[in-house]
């Protein structure tokens, strides 16, 4: 029960829905509670330890405050800073122990973000970009988040059966239709890439169907938008006849600009928003980009070297079994939304990273103990016997 209480308040402060009383509240209070994680983690007899993401942690956290002391940054902008580089530290441990509190933290976020958005979705403008709004005062990181807890589901459908299995099925189709609504193009597209990546990993035939069925839309890409209601289709989702204010190429060229006057320690914690008013806006609308922008080159290439290291999970398990891979997609949801989009300023969007980042390495260190068993167990046996006939 207490486990059920702790994820249901960590899920409103992963969603954003806190900030409807305190934003503040909700960056501080997300932050606190990847802490609280990671020292629930480390207490534990069977808790597995990645020193790289720990120092990694620190030592971003270390140039922060120095960036901030260098720059006399305002101690309100230093401690957001110091929220979002500490939250990093939930990425460092790992407890089998705490797998309940990470499924039901991801299942809730799922849940809670689904219905919120098909509420709105029920009266908003049919398919049409920003009409769907969260707390923290972005929508497209509620598709982020679902994309990011999906393959939780697509792994549920597989290990249940009846109606849960049917419940499981139709959730799915719900999250589908909510990243829809929300119209974000990056959320779009992470979940097509979701959803191609699971089917092509155990179905061959569907795979070849559907590289043909992409080959064949591409070549008659110009006639397909040509057509009025795809064009007026791409024209809502901001594909086509939306000319932004401030592209993000010349966001990052001027953000480059800072980078390379002040490359070892950045701008300071909150000098971005005065370093990018010039194009009327506030941040780098990337993660790297940003911290180095921020709190300089050093402490981007130990970002830069952190997501690598997360980037490896998916890598290395898609030679192994389903599960394993499909839970560790949530890295690729988080990182494809960190190209155009800013995740790690907010830390509940790191604390949902991280039950998601844990729930994939016990599926990879329980892949890793069912092999180990299954080669002793045949080292055991007398010669010309195997295992099945044991």
């Amino acid at each position: 029960m207490s486990t059920t209480i702790a994820a249901f308040l960590a899920t409103l402060i992963a969603t954003g829905m806190t900030s409807a009383v305190s934003h503040d509240f909700t960056l501080v209070g997300g932050s606190i509670a990847t802490v609280i994680l990671a020292s629930s983690t480390v207490v534990r007899r069977n808790v597995s330890v990645y020193p790289v993401f720990l120092l990694g942690a620190i030592s971003m956290i270390v140039i922060a405050l120095v960036s901030s002391e260098a720059r006399t940054a305002e101690f309100s902008s230093t401690i957001h800073v110091l929220s979002m580089y500490v939250a990093l530290v939930a990425l460092a441990f790992s407890s089998p122990d705490l797998s309940n509190f990470c499924q039901q933290l991801m299942m809730g976020t799922n849940l809670l973000l689904t219905a919120w958005i098909l509420y709105q979705g029920y009266g908003a403008e049919t398919m049409k970009a920003w009409q769907i709004s969260n707390p923290t005062g972005g929508a497209n990181i509620m598709a982020a988040q679902i994309n990011m807890t999906l393959p939780l589901i697509l792994v549920r459908i597989h290990h249940s059966t009846g109606l849960k299995k049917l419940a499981y099925m139709a959730l799915i189709g719900l999250n589908c239709l909510a990243v829809v609504l929300v119209m974000s193009r990056n959320g779009i597209g992470t979940m097509l890439i979701i959803l191609t990546l699971y089917v092509l990993f155990n179905h061959k035939r569907l795979a070849v169907f559907m590289i043909s069925a992409i080959i064949s839309v591409s070549a008659s890409l110009d006639s397909i938008v040509q057509m009025p209601f795809v064009h007026q289709l791409l024209v809502n989702m901001r594909f086509v006849g939306y000319n932004p204010v401030a592209p993000r190429s010349l966001i990052w060229r001027v953000a480059w600009d800072h980078i390379k006057i002040h490359p070892m320690l950045g701008v300071g914690p909150g000098f971005p928003k005065k370093a990018l008013a010039v194009i009327d806006t506030f941040h780098a609308h990337n993660n790297f980009v940003q911290v180095a922008l921020e709190t300089g080159i050093p402490s981007c290439v130990i970002f830069t070297l952190l997501a690598i290291l997360l980037l490896w999970l998916p890598a290395r398990t898609f030679v192994q079994s389903r599960d394993c891979f499909v839970l560790t997609l949530p890295i690729l949801a988080y990182l494809s939304f960190s190209w155009t989009a800013m995740p790690l300023t907010y830390p509940g969007m790191t604390l949902l990273l991280a039950a998601c980042v844990h729930e994939a390495r016990i599926a990879i260190q329980r892949q890793n103990r069912s092999l180990a068993q299954s080669i002793r167990s045949r080292q055991t046996l007398p010669p010309g016997k195997s295992a099945r006939a044991a």
